[in-house]
């Protein structure tokens, strides 16, 4: 089950533990393990302030409802006083059992054998609990999701990085040749300063790649909070698994997802609310025992005695006041409800618009790997032409520059089908590693 991974205290304090032992494991040894997108998931839930946030909530709510369940027991408490009743002519002023002055020092015991309004708070702060936990499970997926989606835009520069640094690698190649042939007169002027030009160019595009790698890493580094420790990324593979029916997909997201679950508990609160405001026209009925000295009642001070009573507090004629507060009660679970049936409509449209989106990317991928294979056959059969003098510099550049944009596309493609099966089990309710669906 998705939520069975919110751990007691006690648990999250060893899992934490462990998981700070396995980040200074993989910040000794980053040259060696290469960062997952798991790891680096588990590393920002570990370490982002949001999900701290969160999860403060959850346990400042769990206090308040462990506070309202208390409100159902019995409670202890001390009276002390004394009462001083000024007298005109030896007589009191105003009424006084004992004269002019009066003792109290006492043990009260109060006993609530009958409270369905304390009973319903007390549900209540219990459904708030459930709402915080589901927050924080909402507040852990967007921050999946924003370093998945940073993770692999890293990818994408490394990637990019790499085909601009073989281009520039052959590059060189063809302007040495090209310079060679024009110092002994078999290449014109224009043939070397065209390969010189297209030198420079992928020189520039591998700098602006660079740059923009360096700002995604730092990006990633302060999301995971890995900071200057954040290792070498792992390779990303193609994927091959077949996409999982989307009936499926749904079905798990009806039971998984965080923002549905959370609608579940806020109706749950508001039938609480509901309870709450029927159930103040019933009957409060508790029971009182005091034991110490009250000279009201025992008029020697000096005697301990004890005191017992019953109580019963019952409304009888509100002018309509609470019929119309259980009727806006009322009227809030249903608006809950209908608001669950839109949410479910919404998730279900998502998924439908992911579910395609990673079908789509799964077949440009598929068309980009066919593309950069005839591109680099065309490229290197131009490339052989040219050293030979059958081909010109520009028939060159110009097969050099499609076998480029070919590899671009397949790395983008490639990383976009990654990213969007990601981003199908993420909308499901699911993190990535929780779910081998892709």
């Amino acid at each position: 089950m998705l939520f069975q991974f919110i751990p007691n205290n006690r648990q999250s304090a060893a899992k934490n533990w462990l998981l700070v032992l396995s980040l200074g494991c993989i910040s000794i040894g980053a040259h060696a393990a290469p960062l997952t997108l798991n790891q680096a998931i588990n590393s920002a839930l570990h370490n982002q302030a949001l999900v701290q946030a969160s999860q403060h909530q959850l346990e400042a709510q769990q206090d308040l409802s462990r506070s309202a369940e208390a409100r159902l027991l019995p409670a202890l408490s001390l009276n002390a006083a004394t009462i001083w009743t000024q007298s005109r002519s030896g007589q009191p002023v105003f009424v006084s059992a004992n004269g002019a002055r009066e003792m109290l020092g006492q043990i009260r015991l109060h006993v609530p054998i009958y409270a369905p309004q304390t009973r319903a708070l007390s549900k209540l702060s219990e459904d708030r609990v459930t709402i915080e936990r589901f927050h924080l499970l909402q507040t852990r997926l967007s921050v999946a999701a924003q370093v998945s989606m940073t993770y692999y835009r890293l990818a994408l520069s490394n990637n990019m990085i790499a085909i601009w640094r073989r281009a520039l690698v052959t590059a060189r190649q063809v302007f040495q040749a090209t310079r060679d042939s024009y110092a002994a007169g078999t290449r014109s002027r224009l043939a070397l300063k065209q390969a010189q030009l297209n030198l420079l160019r992928i020189q520039s595009k591998l700098k602006q790649t660079l740059a923009q790698s360096v700002a995604i890493r730092q990006v990633l580094a302060l999301q995971t909070g890995l900071g200057s420790h954040l290792p070498t990324l792992a390779k990303i593979s193609t994927p091959l698994k077949p996409l999982p029916d989307l009936s499926k997909i749904q079905s798990r997201a009806m039971q998984a997802q965080p923002l549905l679950r959370t609608a579940d508990a806020q109706i749950q609160a508001a039938h609480a609310q509901l309870q709450f405001q029927q159930s103040v026209r019933l009957p409060v009925f508790s029971a009182n025992a005091a034991y110490g000295v009250d000279t009201a009642t025992i008029p020697h001070s000096a005697q301990l005695g004890w005191q017992a009573s019953l109580s019963l507090q019952m409304p009888i004629f509100g002018f309509g006041r609470n019929r119309d507060q259980i009727a806006a009660a009322r009227e809030q679970v249903a608006a809950l409800q209908s608001a669950k049936s839109a949410l479910q409509m919404q998730i279900r449209s998502r998924l439908a618009q992911d579910a395609g989106t990673a079908r789509a990317a799964s077949i440009a991928l598929k068309d980009a790997g066919e593309i950069e294979h005839s591109a680099q056959a065309v490229y290197d059969m131009t490339r052989k032409g040219y050293l030979a003098g059958a081909e010109s510099a520009l028939s060159l550049q110009q097969a050099e520059d499609a076998w480029v944009q070919a590899q671009l596309q397949a790395t983008n493609a490639m990383i976009r089908a990654r990213l969007s099966r990601t981003q199908l089990i993420l909308d499901s309710g699911f993190l990535p590693g929780q779910r081998a669906s892709s």
